[in-house]
């Protein structure tokens, strides 16, 4: 578009090439505000409903393998009899990303962006790593509970098998 057109459309007063300059930084800013406003929210709320669902699912997952592994565990201690084992979490797993920090060059403003490589569905965000869900408690009930040496193993065996402390270990006599 020619210069003599946009000063058409502004008004008398602003028709000069500095006031061109200003027309054009409001327009800027105007985009820049307008680039940052949520114009779909439901795209997004899709996308945060679909990676909550998925931690859930891992979650679930990681709870119930980690029953059977502590069930068939415990089971195998000499007195326990017959095991039953429950795991509550504290927090679900959490994963971080990969950034690349670069500088903004004359204003000093670092930009932080995901490192994306390329998959078969397109492009995802690389994992930096993964954080195990934070595991609040697990209770133990067997039948061979109310002996003390057996009851002092399986909490043992508990505690190093999860890292939970002695404390958030549970262990009753199975009726």
């Amino acid at each position: 578009m020619k210069l003599e057109r946009i000063g058409a459309l502004l008004p008398k007063q602003l028709a000069g090439r500095g006031s061109l300059v200003f027309f054009a930084g409001v327009l800027g800013v105007f985009l820049l505000i307008a680039g940052g406003l949520p114009f779909s929210d439901k795209e997004e709320a899709a996308d945060a409903s679909a990676a909550s669902g998925t931690t859930r699912q891992w979650s679930e997952a990681y709870v119930r393998q980690l029953e059977e592994t502590l069930t068939e565990l415990i089971g195998s201690i000499e007195g326990a009899g017959r095991t039953k084992v429950a795991v509550t979490l504290d927090a679900s797993a959490e994963t971080v990303y990969a950034l690349d920090e670069t500088n903004g060059g004359e204003n000093g403003q670092r930009q932080l962006e995901h490192i994306l490589v390329d998959t078969r569905e397109g492009q995802d965000a690389l994992v930096e790593m993964t954080w195990e869900p934070v595991i609040r408690g697990i209770a133990v009930v067997c039948e061979g509970a109310d002996d003390v040496t057996v009851n002092a193993q399986i909490t043992q065996a508990v505690s190093v098998l999860t890292g939970v402390s002695t404390n958030r270990i549970s262990i009753s006599k199975m009726s």
